[in-house]
């Protein structure tokens, strides 16, 4: 099963502030919030805060089947995930492409701040140290990864930064 073009898919690394700008937009769009950690019940399937996936591809799979059951095709949503993961090497992965070929997003969009910001958010949050090296990798290959699928899908390619989510609004 392949959406109905009824999903906006919006990533960024962890951190960055997705589910702020995720609530603001659903507030002022109407856009039904779902976030991928919410669908895949990653409190469940997850044994530590490292953020590192064991295996992607099981997780992903997981994501969309979870997707089949809340998803229905006369409503709209905004789904906030990403685009790439740290595997359980921590090193940075991109999602494979047949989960994005089945959310088929009618727009594409990521969140973007200064790495170094981000650190300081999640070490605060999470008490914890994070590589900054390792999180703007992750990011450039989120962006990059993110361009690719807007390009594949021939949507829309938004970047939100510092919180300017307006964009968005305005094709949504």
């Amino acid at each position: 099963m392949v959406f109905n073009k009824n999903i906006v898919f919006i990533g960024g690394i962890h951190g960055v502030g997705k589910g702020t700008i995720c609530k603001k937009i659903s507030n002022e769009s109407g856009l039904i919030h779902l976030t991928a950690s919410q669908v895949l019940k990653w409190n469940e399937i997850s044994k530590s805060d490292n953020k590192l996936v064991d295996n992607i591809s099981t997780t992903q799979e997981r994501l969309i089947l979870g997707l089949k059951n809340l998803i229905e095709k006369d409503k709209q949503y905004l789904l906030d995930g990403h685009f790439c993961l740290l595997n359980s090497k921590g090193i940075p992965s991109k999602i494979e492409e047949e989960t994005f070929d089945y959310i088929n997003p009618r727009i594409v969009a990521i969140v973007i701040d200064d790495v170094e910001k981000v650190v300081e958010r999640l070490e605060k949050r999470d008490k914890r140290k994070y590589d900054s090296k390792i999180l703007n990798e992750l990011q450039e290959m989120e962006i990059e990864y993110a361009k690719y699928l807007s390009n594949k899908y021939s949507v829309p390619y938004i970047e939100i930064w510092n919180s300017n989510y307006k964009s968005l609004l305005n094709i949504i």
